[in-house]
């Protein structure tokens, strides 16, 4: 048994990133070929405003929530979107007090901190004017990976209200800046880069910073063929999915964790052309007699062809059957292991010690 060492996830880049936020500072934020400056909009102030014109398009935008935009009466510019990468522009808006044209970066500073203040009301904005609104995705990056949505997913994580301020970066030619622009701008100033696919890692493993990953919403006793269980229901605030631990007892100080993806043909049907019934059978009767916890996740909407197409194993499912081992207490576990890819649980605060071939732990138990 070998211990599963914590993966390199971007967690350090993501924290840099949301420590630059909390500060008013901006964060390079896209990959490829485009970048974006993000600011938090309710901490713009006119310097950094005037530094992100200055080396950006110089057109500031302001991503939030729909049901912010909703909240302040801005409709959308158009009714008949045509760019499909586009998230949804607004019309635009300037702050109805405390400006003067509403084009300087003190104007359009002011202007984003009051899309940012939870008190602001449709009276404190004037309509058009220069700073462009965009309703972003409800799910953020994990359903719609653009520079936009990442702007409010960041705002969200570093605790701030969910509206930013950004523009496109630029380089010194004549298109938008791409990486090399972006890492000497960054190094230039002492500021963070984040790749949009390293926050939806991040989203995917611990959740959006607002709600955690996982929702735990019932629990019952649940006499099976192998023993008793606890069993505990949660809620997946990422996929929607319900997912079901089934907690062994007594518990040992360091626990087995078993993870079993749900195949519905067969767990429930027991077809003969994958062997998930038997998987999920011998782990529960492991669990059920040494303790521990099984993991049994689901798929939003059921899965009911999972035999037939297979079941490519995912970050959010790392990051959901993390969460509900960590919600449960667990600190340090021995994982057991089966012929298909290791899930990577370890997260802050879980620690696997181990990973444990389940047909060992089977012959040592007698089971079968």
């Amino acid at each position: 048994m070998s211990a599963q060492p914590a993966p390199r996830f971007a967690d350090d880049r993501v924290a840099h990133a949301v420590a630059a936020l909390r500060a008013g500072r901006p964060v390079l934020v896209g990959g490829g070929t485009e970048y974006d400056v993000v600011l938090p909009a309710a901490l713009a102030e006119p310097r950094w405003t005037a530094w992100t014109v200055r080396h950006t398009s110089g057109i500031l935008c302001a991503p939030l929530p729909a049901e912010r935009a909703g909240a302040l009466g801005l409709p959308p510019m158009v009714q008949d979107d045509q760019d499909p990468r586009s998230p949804r522009h607004t019309v635009s808006v300037d702050a109805a007090h405390g400006i003067t044209t509403g084009i300087s970066a003190t104007d359009r500073a002011r202007t984003a901190r009051v899309l940012a203040d939870p008190a602001s009301g449709p009276a404190d904005l004037i309509r058009p004017g220069h700073l462009l609104p965009l309703r972003v995705h409800a799910n953020g990056v994990v359903v719609r990976p653009e520079h936009a949505e990442a702007g409010v997913d960041l705002c969200r994580l570093a605790g701030l209200p969910p509206v930013a301020l950004t523009a496109r970066l630029v380089g010194d030619g004549v298109g938008t800046a791409g990486d090399e622009d972006a890492a000497l701008l960054a190094a230039r100033h002492d500021l963070p880069v984040l790749h949009i696919p390293e926050l939806v890692e991040h989203r995917l493993r611990f959740g959006d910073g607002e709600r955690g990953r996982v929702t735990r919403v019932t629990n019952a006793r649940l006499p099976t063929v192998h023993g008793q269980l606890d069993a505990v229901g949660y809620r997946d605030e990422v996929t929607g999915a319900e997912h079901i631990a089934l907690v062994g007892r007594p518990r040992a100080s360091v626990s087995l964790v078993a993870v079993h993806a749900e195949c519905v043909t067969g767990d429930i049907f027991k077809t003969t052309i994958c062997d998930c019934a038997r998987r999920f059978a011998e782990s529960a009767a492991i669990i059920a007699q040494e303790g521990g916890v099984l993991v049994y996740l689901r798929r939003p909407g059921s899965r009911v062809l999972g035999a037939l197409d297979g079941h490519d194993w995912t970050t959010a499912d790392d990051g959901a059957a993390g969460a509900i081992v960590a919600d449960l207490g667990y600190r340090s576990v021995r994982l057991l292991t089966g012929p298909t890819a290791d899930p990577q649980l370890a997260r802050p605060g879980l620690t696997v010690l181990a990973v444990q071939n389940r047909a060992a732990s089977l012959a040592w138990s007698n089971f079968g």
